[in-house]
């Protein structure tokens, strides 16, 4: 009996735990969408991530409506959606919650009409399709410098209130920027930069301050005529870091302008519009985060309103004053400059004379291009900017010997004095310590003689 006792024992101790191994395996399918109603849920063998049916099914079907080369979807196979190229999920739920889609074109950084018309490399038209909106936990969205032929901006992306980023730069589209993009609250990263001036619009900017923390906004090139009371808007986000709003046609403000409160602004860019005016340069003296300031073309500020500026912004790391018919003696615009980390300067194509200030010694870039200086000795006002890597003087008046300080300029890659009447080619021998020059440029000038040696 005792025998007997402890077999059925042993059978009863293997029925439990065959019992037991049943339940884990149901649970286990429980966890892993079988058998429970969560069939959209695919766990691929080996690999630790996961991917939604549904929402590889809506990827397929944007890239059904995206011009492909031929190897840029060649990722996009098998059922784990989330190791395809520019797709990334939530490792805890599956959700694809990025998708990078912008097209990396290989012929110049950026393209422009006339590279889509007649450069070899056309990309194809592509589509955004609608399956789009299914991806509802997308909280990264590129689909920068696509060719999406004048479409409409998308109205269902403002769908994807989970978006913290959002770049549709480039991709041209046309015509007005939905307003409902204000639903988008979570967003930090904006950047909708037309491909071409005029194209996309906006009726009012009501609805950019509806996204309380955005950082870094660019809206160049877009047509903003319309928005009166951008200044403003602007003004009224706080956490903005970084500004671009390049050829966006800015109506003019009129004073008194609002107290600053661009507290953390690192970046601002208002190059090519005409109506930036002494008031709003002598406004941007509070900005003292400020580390680049781009105000290219942006009609005939005055020497004294920058100087105002410039005096305050004690961290500035770049400056472009270009094309601005400024008029006067460098030294007078710069000696203001309270920065002394400045490292990139453009002062091209104004009407500026004069040396260059000695104190501004982390300068790696200066571009003194189209201006009307008269005298090689400028090269010798610059002989303390020993981290000089980019030198421009094109188009200048320049005459004379370049000076023994030239061979200070260890670090320079880039030379250009081309356009001006230097009259002899001992002016190489003066360049012979620039052993880390890359381009020099020297054409248009008035050199004769026979090249040195040395």
């Amino acid at each position: 009996m005792a025998a007997a006792g402890s077999g059925s024992f042993q059978y009863g101790r293997l029925a439990s735990k065959r019992l037991m191994m049943l339940v884990a395996l149901l649970l286990v399918s429980c966890c892993l969408g079988h058998g429970f109603g969560d069939e959209d849920h695919v766990e691929v063998e080996g690999i630790g991530s996961s991917c939604m049916e549904s929402e590889r099914r809506a990827l397929l079907a944007i890239k059904s409506d995206m011009y492909d080369p031929g190897d840029r979807f060649s990722s996009w196979t098998g059922k784990d959606c989330c190791g395809w190229r520019g797709v990334a999920c939530d490792h805890t739920t599956g959700h694809v919650t990025k998708l990078d889609l912008r097209y990396h074109y290989t012929y110049h950084y950026t393209y422009d009409l006339w590279d889509l018309i007649y450069n070899e490399e056309r990309i194809g038209v592509s589509k955004v399709n609608p399956s789009l909106q299914e991806l509802k936990h997308l909280k990264h969205l590129d689909l920068s410098m696509n060719d999406f032929s004048g479409a409409p901006v998308p109205e269902m992306i403002a769908s994807l209130v989970h978006l913290e980023y959002l770049n549709l730069s480039k991709a041209m589209f046309d015509g007005l920027i939905p307003p409902q993009f204000g639903n988008l609250s979570n967003l930090h990263y904006l950047d909708l930069q037309a491909w071409d001036y005029d194209l996309l619009h906006v009726d009012d900017l009501d609805w950019l301050p509806r996204i309380p923390s955005l950082k870094y906004l660019d809206m160049s090139s877009v047509n903003l005529s319309r928005a009166t009371n951008w200044f403003y808007v602007i003004n009224s986000i706080s956490t903005l870091e970084v500004l671009h709003l390049k050829y966006a046609d800015l109506p003019y403000v009129s004073s008194p302008l609002p107290p600053f409160n661009l507290t953390a602004i690192a970046t601002l860019e208002l190059s090519g519009n005409s109506n930036i005016t002494s008031a709003m340069l002598r406004w941007l003296s509070n900005a003292t985060s400020l580390e680049y300031l781009l105000l290219s073309r942006c009609g005939s500020p005055t020497i004294e309103s920058v100087q105002i500026a410039l005096g305050a912004l004690s961290n500035l790391k770049g400056l472009d004053l270009s094309f601005n018919s400024l008029k006067g003696e460098i030294l007078e615009l710069l000696n203001n400059v309270s920065s002394r980390g400045l490292k990139q300067l453009d002062l091209s194509w104004n009407h500026l004379t004069g040396d260059v200030p000695g104190s501004l010694r982390d300068l790696e870039y200066l571009d003194l291009s189209g201006n009307s200086i008269v005298t090689l000795h400028i090269l010798a006002s610059l002989g303390n900017l020993t981290n000089l890597q980019h030198l421009d003087l094109q188009n200048n008046l320049i005459s004379g010997e370049i000076p023994p300080t030239v061979g200070n300029f260890v670090q320079l890659k880039y030379l250009d004095l081309s356009g001006n009447s230097i009259v002899t080619l001992h002016i190489l021998a003066s360049l012979g310590n620039l052993t880390n020059l890359q381009h020099l440029d020297l054409q248009n000038n008035l050199i004769s003689g026979e090249i040195p040696l040395t």
